[in-house]
C-alpha cells in the first residue's frame, strides 16, 4: 500500500502571542453566531491559518477587519485553540460560533489543494513504471502534501491525481472528467448533476496523467487505441472511495472519466429520498408485498440504484435471504449476498439469475434489465413466489410497462406479475445558506408562468453563495411517480398496452405524476420552477 505523506503538520508557532485574547471569567467574549450569507471571498484571512490547524480546530478564518482576525468556531469557548490560532495569525482573533457541519464545508470550499506548478512538465515512461504497480488501497490525505521531498510519491502527475481526487471528493462530486482539448486539458467535476470546470493543465501533461490512472486502475498502459475500463480504491481522510475509471481515446488525446463512490456514506434509507407521502406510502406498500416484480424507470443519473438500494435498506435481511445481480457492485450490504456480474467469465445477468433461483431466495435485486432473456427469467421469478426488485430504461413510468413488452415479455405474463413502476428524476435543492424569497425575474419567471404560477409573487429561489459555488442550489433531490400495478391496470395491459389508455388507467387508480411531484415541491421552497421544467416538463 502506497501512502501520500503529509509534511503539512502545523506551522511552527511563536513563543508568545502578539495578541492576547480577553477573557472573562475564564471564558473567551464571543459574538452572535455567523451569518454565512455575509460570507465574501477573502484570501488574505485563510492565508493566515494553514488548513490543516483549521480541520484541527473546526475554526473557518472568515475575515480580517480592523486589524482583526474573524474565526468562524464550532467551539468558540475553547481557549487553548483560540491561543493557538492566535499565534498563528499573529493576531487579535474574534471567535463567531457556528455549527460544525457549516465549517467543514467552508473550510472544503475555500480551501484548495493547489496542483503544483511542476505539473507542465511530463512525467517520463519510465518513472511510471517505477512506481506503477496496481495499488489495491491509495490513502490520500485531505491535505495533499506539495513539497518535492519523497522520492515514491513526490512525483508532480501524482500530485496532481491526488489532488483532483481529494478536491472532488470535498466538493461532494460524482464524476471527474479529464478531457484533451486543442491546447489544454479541461478537468470538470460533476456536482449535483451539473460539470463544472475546475482546473485547465498542460496539454504535455495529458499522456503522464492517463498513464498514471491505468496504473491505479489495472489497465494495460500500452493500449491506447481500444476503451478500457478498472477502478481502484483510495482513502480520502476519513473516507472510504471507490473509483471506477474508463478511458477511450479522442482526435486530441485519450480522455478518462472517474466515477466516485463514497462508501463511507451512509446509505440512503426511503425517508431520505425526498418522496412526498402519498409517493412515501406507494413505496412501502409496494415492498409489502411477498412476491411480484417492481421496476425503477428513469435516464442514467437519475438515481434508480440509489431507490433500489434505500428500498433494500428496509428490508430485514436476517429473516430473509437477498441476492442482488449488479454490474457492478455498488455498495456492500451486510447480510446481503451480491453477485458481480463477470461476462468474460460467463456470468450474465441471465446466467446469474436462474443460478440464484435455485437458492432460496426470497428477494432478488437484479441491477438493470438489459435484454429479453432477463426479462422473461425476472418476470417467471415473479410468478414463483419472489420478490423481484430491478431497474429499465424508460422516460416514465407507463412506458416502462411498455418497454418490457417490447423486450418480449407477454402480456399476460407481465399482468400477473407486475406490482408496479417507480419512475424518477433528480433536481437541484435551492441552497439553505443564499435561498431568499424574492420575485422571480427572466427564464425563472417564465418557467414559473408555465407551471401555471403567478409570477408577480415572490418565490423562494438561491441568490449565490460560497457553499453552493453561486448557483444558488446545494444538494439534489428526486421527483417520483409511482404506479401501483391494480386490478384495472393489469386488466388494460391484458387488453392494450397503449401508452394513453395505460396513463387514464392509472389516473383512475390514484396515480400521481412527475409533474405534479415537481409542483408540489415548488410550493413547499424545495426546488425552483427551472429545474422541474428541465426534468420533466420537456416529457
Amino acid at each position: 500500500m502506497t501512502t501520500v505523506k503529509n509534511n503539512g503538520a502545523d506551522p511552527e508557532i511563536p513563543e508568545e502571542p502578539t495578541h492576547v485574547i480577553e477573557i472573562d471569567d475564564g471564558e473567551a467574549q464571543v459574538e452572535a453566531e455567523f451569518d454565512w450569507t455575509s460570507l465574501e471571498a477573502n484570501e488574505a484571512a485563510t492565508q493566515l491559518i494553514p488548513e490543516t490547524l483549521a480541520r484541527k480546530y473546526v475554526a473557518f478564518p472568515a475575515r480580517v477587519q480592523e486589524g482583526k482576525l474573524l474565526i468562524v468556531m464550532a467551539n468558540p469557548k475553547d481557549y487553548r485553540a483560540l491561543q493557538s490560532l492566535e499565534m498563528r495569525a499573529r493576531m487579535e482573533v474574534i471567535p463567531v460560533a457556528s455549527p460544525a457541519d457549516d465549517i467543514i464545508n467552508a473550510i472544503d470550499l475555500h480551501y484548495s489543494s493547489s496542483m503544483p506548478d511542476a505539473i507542465s512538465t511530463a512525467v517520463n515512461s519510465r518513472y511510471m513504471a517505477k512506481t506503477g504497480e496496481h495499488e489495491d488501497v491509495r490513502e490520500i490525505p485531505l491535505v495533499v502534501n506539495t513539497d518535492d521531498e519523497d522520492d515514491n510519491d513526490s512525483s508532480p502527475v501524482i500530485q496532481a491525481i491526488d489532488s483532483l481526487i481529494s478536491q472532488a471528493v470535498k466538493a461532494r462530486s460524482t464524476d471527474i472528467h479529464i478531457e484533451p482539448m486543442e491546447d489544454r486539458v479541461r478537468v470538470r467535476f460533476r456536482i449535483d448533476g451539473y460539470l463544472q470546470e475546475v482546473a485547465r493543465l498542460p496539454l504535455a501533461a495529458q499522456g503522464a496523467l492517463i498513464s498514471r490512472l491505468k496504473i491505479m486502475s489495472g489497465m494495460d498502459i500500452a493500449e491506447r487505441r481500444k476503451p478500457q475500463d478498472g477502478h481502484f480504491a483510495v482513502k480520502v481522510g476519513a473516507s472510504s472511495i471507490e473509483i471506477r475509471s474508463a478511458t477511450s481515446d479522442t482526435v486530441h488525446g485519450e480522455m478518462a472519466v472517474l466515477r466516485i463512490l463514497n462508501k463511507s456514506l451512509k446509505l440512503f434509507s426511503l425517508d431520505d429520498l425526498g418522496m412526498l407521502q402519498h409517493s412515501s406510502e406507494a413505496m412501502k406498500k409496494l415492498l409489502g408485498a411477498p412476491y411480484g416484480i417492481m421496476l425503477v424507470s428513469g435516464p442514467t443519473g437519475a438515481g434508480k440504484t440509489t431507490t433500489l438500494y434505500a428500498a433494500l435498506n428496509e428490508m430485514d435481511s436476517n429473516r430473509t435471504n437477498i441476492i442482488t445481480i449488479e454490474d457492478p457492485v455498488e455498495y456492500r450490504f451486510p447480510g446481503v449476498n451480491s453477485i458481480q456480474i463477470n461476462d468474460k467469465a460467463g456470468l450474465t445477468f441471465p446466467t446469474s439469475l436462474r443460478a440464484v433461483l435455485r437458492m432460496d431466495p426470497d428477494t432478488v435485486l437484479v441491477g438493470e434489465i438489459r435484454d429479453a432473456e432477463t426479462a422473461r427469467i425476472a418476470v417467471q421469478a415473479a410468478l414463483t413466489g419472489h420478490l423481484v426488485m430491478s431497474s429499465v430504461h424508460a422516460n416514465d413510468a407507463v412506458r416502462a410497462v411498455s418497454r418490457m413488452v417490447d423486450l418480449g415479455v407477454e402480456p399476460f405474463l407481465l399482468s400477473s406479475a407486475l406490482l408496479g413502476v417507480v419512475s424518477q428524476r433528480m433536481v437541484r435543492l435551492i441552497c439553505d445558506h443564499c435561498g431568499t424569497e424574492k420575485v422571480p425575474e427572466g427564464d425563472e419567471a417564465t418557467a414559473a408562468i408555465e407551471m401555471g404560477f403567478d409570477s408577480t409573487k415572490p418565490m423562494k429561489q438561491g441568490e449565490g453563495c460560497y457553499f453552493c459555488s453561486f448557483t444558488g442550489y446545494r444538494g439534489r433531490t428526486g421527483l417520483y411517480e409511482i404506479l401501483v400495478a391494480s386490478e384495472d391496470f393489469r386488466q388494460q395491459i391484458l387488453v392494450e398496452t397503449d401508452n394513453s389508455k395505460l396513463l387514464e388507467s392509472a389516473k383512475q387508480g390514484g396515480f400521481r405524476s412527475m409533474r405534479e411531484d415537481g409542483l408540489e415541491k415548488v410550493k413547499q421552497g424545495l426546488t425552483s420552477p427551472t429545474e422541474v421544467m428541465k426534468s420533466v416538463y420537456s416529457l
